[in-house]
């Protein structure tokens, strides 16, 4: 097996190959199989590691452009999945400034972490004698953003990310914040919701990478969806984003349950903005878009049973 690794070592950029036998390695995981290009081949190979158990998030790493947490990853697994090759390609994490090899910079992460105040701020109510309690509803809402190792594969695989740093944080910085927000035993949500707002929450693209790469089974679309929801619920409905979420659903429940893309886009930008910017008449070159639709068009068949569904799931929010 051919392993094609980037490297840096802190000046330039270049690639070097190792050649394994399957033997030696199709019983190892992928950070084994690193381990032993190391301890067999090169010693000046650097990547970052610790636990061995998928619980400290260290290891996470690309193979052939998608990322793994590589102590969770089994060779017989990429075998498996990349069966047509015996080549891999080998690259530090994506959306990250590399350090060296395969180590990447993480401390611009953890300041957008710090900027959302993930520590819990418990109600003034719990005393220190009774703790902070919960009951079984109340734990199983946050459980699973507990699982989140901060390993940074979501990161990774961002296509908000990857085409604009400047105005997003990493996916698992706002399933951070929707863990403690979304707590029970939180004093203020909007310690966490605030700051999520205005770093980026409505600027996700919804490609659901994130959700799709996680080891940990974490959607961390979920959670932003979570906190734009719960935005908007405070009060923080102003801007682009919160605009665009409530054309949607006038257009499900209040109109006709078609999608009505002109209106959209006008309810959106409005209508200077739109007309500006051509987004209207770039829509409908693309044949997305009917101009009489601005009208409103036929209401879609099962609208009512629509309603009524989107309506039961909004009661079941509020419970």
């Amino acid at each position: 097996m051919k392993f094609i690794i980037d490297r840096f070592d802190g000046n330039k950029n270049y690639q070097q190959t190792y050649t394994v036998e399957k033997k030696d390695i199709e019983a190892l995981t992928l950070l084994g199989t690193l381990l032993f290009i190391k301890q067999h081949q090169d010693l000046t190979l650097n990547f970052t590691a610790s636990c061995r158990m998928a619980i400290c998030g260290a290891c996470g790493v690309r193979v052939n452009g998608h990322a793994y947490l590589a102590c969770d990853t089994k060779m017989t697994e990429l075998f498996e999945e990349y069966k047509d090759t015996d080549i891999f390609r080998i690259s530090p994490l994506s959306n990250y400034t590399v350090i060296s090899d395969l180590a990447v910079d993480w401390e611009p992460a953890i300041e957008n972490l710090r900027k959302v105040k993930p520590g819990l701020v418990a109600k003034s109510e719990f005393s220190e004698k009774e703790g902070c309690r919960q009951n079984q509803e109340q734990y199983d809402r946050i459980v699973g953003q507990w699982d989140c190792i901060l390993c940074g594969v979501c990161a990774s695989e961002c296509n908000k990310l990857s085409a604009d740093r400047s105005d997003y944080m990493e996916p698992f910085v706002y399933t951070r914040a929707w863990k403690v927000a979304n707590d029970s035993r939180t004093k203020d949500p909007m310690i966490h919701v605030k700051p999520s707002v205005t770093n980026g929450l409505w600027n996700c693209v919804h490609c659901h990478e994130c959700t799709n790469r996680c080891p940990k089974h974490i959607s961390a679309a979920e959670d932003i969806a979570g906190l734009r929801a719960m935005a908007m619920r405070k009060g923080l409905n102003s801007g682009v984003g919160p605009a665009h979420a409530k054309s949607f659903y006038t257009d499900l429940v209040e109109d006709s349950g078609r999608l009505n893309e002109i209106r959209l886009a006008l309810r959106t930008e409005g209508v200077s903005t739109a007309l500006r910017a051509g987004t209207a008449v770039t829509l409908m070159r693309a044949g997305k878009m009917n101009p009489l639709e601005i009208f409103g068009g036929h209401t879609i068949e099962g609208h009512k049973d629509l309603v009524k569904m989107i309506k039961a799931a909004q009661a079941a929010n509020k419970e």
